[in-house]
């Protein structure tokens, strides 16, 4: 295990944004069955920026996980969402952890997000959860992706800007030492 997974404040700022997703995702987004638009992705994706990937994938997991205890919706847990949201936290850390956080990287990081996590794995999950068709199920998820990907790129430049930026040097204790 890395020793930045034992580092208390590294523990205590990851769990800042894994509530963060929590509410964000179960409480302040729009869902239907097979579609879920909502702002969850900013702080895993702050997460896996500011703290790697390795945290960014556990905190992706977790968000996922708690937030179905939390607040189920009715519906079961399936580990896939969580595999995937773990993914998610995974790439953003991948992608931009220690690297300048301009649209450059941006941008791939989010298109390969949506394409390979959010429609392939998504679509996936969906048709093994509900026996769907997976064509009707990407008739929703595609144009859903070509929503989400532009919104996601915006958003995460600007959260980068107002408040990763600010996180990254006053509370750098958590991230450093």
């Amino acid at each position: 295990m890395p020793k930045q997974f034992l580092k208390t404040k590294t523990m205590v700022l990851a769990a800042m944004f894994i509530a963060l997703d929590i509410v964000i995702t179960r409480f302040i987004a729009i869902q239907t069955p097979i579609t879920r638009i909502g702002f969850g992705f900013i702080p895993v994706s702050m997460c896996g920026m500011l703290l790697g990937p390795w945290i960014g994938a556990v905190a992706g997991f977790l968000g996922d996980f708690l937030g179905m205890l939390i607040n189920s919706r009715g519906m079961a847990y399936f580990p896939g969402f969580g595999l995937s949201a773990a993914l998610y936290g995974l790439n953003y850390g991948l992608f931009l952890h220690g690297r300048k956080k301009g649209f450059k990287l941006i941008i791939p990081c989010v298109i390969l997000s949506e394409l390979i996590i959010g429609i392939g794995l998504g679509t996936l999950w969906l048709v093994m959860m509900t026996e769907s068709s997976p064509t009707a199920i990407l008739v929703s998820r595609i144009p859903q992706s070509l929503l989400m990907a532009p919104i996601k790129i915006f958003m995460i430049k600007l959260t980068w800007e107002y408040v990763g930026k600010y996180i990254e040097r006053n509370v750098s204790y958590a991230l450093h030492g």
